[in-house]
């Protein structure tokens, strides 16, 4: 006897669907065969949803049910969450219980998805690939994104290229990061930004690096001024112009001249491709002021300029910026010998000048301020001819002389052999500053700027302890023994009166310098000594004839 199958039809679309009574016993001898393990991922069909959760058919014997707090990890109302499925919709979870005896299964919407993530997490990380996140709120030390559903933290130090002082403006931004560290049974995951960054400015400033060569013209902002010199942007690589390739003219610090911000000009003068490095010139894009200072300031010529600098042997004037000139101190004043310039000029004033010299190979031009100026040296041997009594105060007292001042800042000397008739060994036991003294012009020398005085020519010549008779007498056995002493070769009679009046031989000196003494000045004092020696051996003989 034949067995006949009971079909039970089954509409499916349009046609129905007939399943025999076998089909459904193996079905659900399937069911009840069907076991599930905690941990395992189950897809499964909603069958409907209660206060409690989501029912869901898995192919067990029991329907498993998916908490509501079970379903994701935003943060959603219970009607949000009633909502997110519906009867029907497919849908995979993760075994949390499954307590078959009971008819317990407890699944969890939001920790497979949290499974799958992970897989897709450690993926990335092994690739090394960047991957976009938002950022979803600041937290103590940095932020935190969502990854795949999974909270992940960017630390601080590493949102950006420099440490961000302030977070809040990052909330809400997506950009692209890089997982840097991974640890499933922790769940830590933490990002980096700056590694991105990095990575994208290496590439970006080996493009730049590869593009310039030596003499390019570029543009850039300034991201940097230090005491060395100037950063420049120009994509991906900073330019460094050195303090001394900014500008022609002189300053302080670099920030007199550039700004952090502002967009500058410049030429390359290297490329360094292994070392990253591009050095700069602004100022070659000027024209150098000292390939045509012969042309624009010709000596003798004046110029006007500002004093830049001070310094023991003279004042830096700027006549342009670029070109400075030297004023020597020796050439500050006519009349004034300064030991420092600052007691004639003062940093920053704006002076007059005269060109004296111009070096363009060396970059030096020679200033002269006191040429702007009459020059009284001039003037002095008409005002002053020899013989003419002066009065001045002591200025100075040496070894050799004294220093008296006859007009502001003109001095003159008397030297050791004109102060007076008798000898004089230490002119510092007669004299001392600010005395006033009166003395004769013996010679001015404008060029040299030398005057030479004398004062025992002022003085009234020295008393004779002889009468009148007795010293007549002297007189002609002196002549008659000075003629013979003549043909020796001995100094004529009468040197040192005609010594009185020649104002034109005097004690010359140079520099001041005790230790130069003209020619001139050894013959007057020669025949001084002889002339007085001869003297007063006339009066010994006379004295004797006179005894005996």
């Amino acid at each position: 006897m034949e067995e006949q199958a009971t079909q039970t039809p089954v509409e499916t679309g349009n046609e129905p669907q007939v399943f025999s009574m076998e089909q459904a016993l193996q079905d659900a001898e399937a069911r009840l065969e069907k076991t599930v393990q905690r941990g395992q991922i189950v897809t499964g069909t909603v069958v409907f949803v209660t206060n409690d959760g989501v029912m869901v058919d898995i192919g067990t014997r029991t329907e498993a049910i998916i908490p509501l707090n079970q379903l994701t990890e935003e943060n959603l109302s219970e009607e949000e969450l009633k909502n997110l499925l519906k009867p029907g919709d497919t849908v995979t979870a993760y075994v949390v219980r499954a307590d078959l005896e009971n008819g317990q299964i407890v699944l969890s919407k939001k920790r497979a998805e949290a499974d799958q993530s992970w897989v897709k997490i450690q993926a990335l990380y092994e690739r090394g690939e960047p991957v976009v996140v938002q950022v979803k709120e600041k937290v103590k030390g940095g932020l935190v994104a969502t990854l795949e559903g999974i909270r992940a933290f960017l630390p601080a130090s590493q949102v950006d290229l420099k440490r961000a002082p302030e977070l809040d403006e990052y909330v809400g931004q997506s950009f692209p990061v890089k997982i840097i560290e991974l640890n499933r049974k922790k769940g830590r995951v933490i990002l980096s930004r700056r590694v991105v960054l990095e990575s994208e400015l290496k590439a970006a400033r080996a493009r730049v690096l590869s593009s310039l060569k030596e003499g390019d013209i570029v543009e850039g902002q300034v991201v940097e001024v230090t005491d060395f010199g100037v950063f420049v942007a120009l994509g991906g690589v900073d330019g460094l112009v050195h303090r001394s390739e900014i500008t022609w003219g002189r300053f302080s610090h670099p920030r007199e001249v550039v700004q952090k911000g502002q967009t500058v000009r410049a030429k390359v003068l290297s490329v360094d491709t292994e070392r990253e490095r591009v050095n700069l010139s602004m100022k070659a894009l000027s024209e150098d002021p000292w390939l045509t200072v012969a042309e624009r300031y010709p000596i003798g010529s004046r110029v006007t300029g500002k004093v830049v600098g001070l310094t023991q042997f003279g004042a830096f004037v700027e006549v342009e910026p670029g070109l400075e000139g030297l004023i020597h101190i020796s050439e500050l004043s006519w009349t004034k010998r300064p030991k420092h310039p600052s007691e004639v000029l003062q940093e920053g004033q704006v002076v007059e000048a005269q060109v004296l010299r111009i070096d363009p190979a060396e970059r030096r031009l020679s200033l002269g301020l006191k040429q702007t100026q009459p020059d009284p040296w001039r003037s002095l041997p008409d005002r002053y001819p020899p013989g003419t009594p002066v009065k001045g105060k002591v200025t100075g007292i040496t070894d050799f002389g004294v220093f008296v001042e006859i007009e502001p800042g003109i001095e003159g000397l008397i030297h050791i052999s004109e102060l007076a008739h008798e000898r004089v060994e230490k002119p510092s036991e007669l004299f001392k500053k600010g005395d006033e003294l009166e003395a004769a012009i013996l010679q001015i020398d404008p060029v040299e700027q030398r005057i030479s005085l004398s004062r025992k020519r002022l003085l009234p010549p020295p008393v004779q302890a002889l009468s009148s008779d007795e010293e007549g007498e002297g007189r002609k056995r002196r002549e008659g023994k000075g003629a013979k002493r003549k043909s020796k070769g001995a100094p004529r009679e009468g040197r040192a009166r005609e010594r009185d009046l020649d104002y034109g031989v005097a004690a010359a000196y140079t520099n001041y310098d005790p230790s130069v003494v003209a020619p001139s000045t050894t013959n007057v004092k020669l025949g001084d000594v002889f002339g007085d020696l001869l003297s007063q051996l006339a009066l010994e003989e006379d004295k004797k004839e006179k005894a005996q």
